[in-house]
């Protein structure tokens, strides 16, 4: 009995095994059944996802494409401009650069160029540059402080101390420092602008040793 219990045993745990095996399999079939159905009712959407997914891909592509000849125009026209010898067409120049390509860097290099160009208007070019989406962050730096610069030339110290007031970069701390020392209002507040720019990183050697003139003559 013992013999015929076991044996017994084992072969429902066969049977066990095979039914399970042949419902994951019907589970399978069904399934696979399922989504055929799920296909066939949605064989159109299904369709025009596809053509979407296709027309998006070949829309980035040629944006891409288009992108890259809109940026081989502009550095084309960029350097047409700066090795331009005659002032009227390379003032023409670079204003085409602003308006044809204005969202691109080289609109804001146009704008710089411009604000030495076009002199009479350096201001504004001025004020495009450094509000300019595509400007580096070192060309707004400058921009502010000759902006700041032709404020002080002008009069303007209120506006001048605005602008200055500015975080700029630790390579234009020297010359924020001195245009600040510039437009003190007294002599200790001068020499203490004038120490944080002798003291700031000296790109422009000459300009530290007009600070340093200046200290010396503060201090004598």
């Amino acid at each position: 009995m013992n013999q015929n219990g076991s044996d017994k045993s084992v072969n429902d745990v066969e049977q066990e095994i095979l039914l399970k095996t042949e419902m994951e399999e019907l589970k399978r079939d069904m399934r696979s059944a399922q989504w055929q159905d799920w296909a066939k009712k949605n064989q159109q959407s299904l369709v025009v996802a596809s053509l979407l997914l296709a027309g998006g891909l070949v829309a980035g592509g040629m944006w891409l494409e288009h992108s890259r000849s809109q940026q081989a125009a502009a550095a084309t026209l960029y350097q047409q401009a700066v090795n331009e010898e005659d002032k009227a067409k390379k003032n023409a120049y670079f204003n085409s650069l602003v308006s044809g390509f204005s969202s691109s860097s080289y609109a804001a290099l146009a704008q710089m160029q411009l604000a030495v160009v076009d002199a009479g208007h350096a201001e504004e070019h001025l004020k495009a540059l450094e509000h300019h989406p595509a400007a580096m962050d070192e060309w707004k730096w400058q921009a502010r402080l000759d902006l700041a610069s032709m404020k002080i030339e002008a009069g303007d110290n209120a506006a001048a101390a605005t602008l200055l007031q500015e975080p700029v970069g630790k390579e234009y701390q020297q010359l924020r420092y001195y245009l600040l020392a510039s437009i003190a209002k007294d002599a200790d507040e001068k020499k203490q602008q004038l120490q944080k720019a002798l003291d700031a990183a000296s790109p422009d050697e000459q300009l530290k040793q007009k600070i340093q003139k200046q200290l010396a003559l503060l201090a004598s």
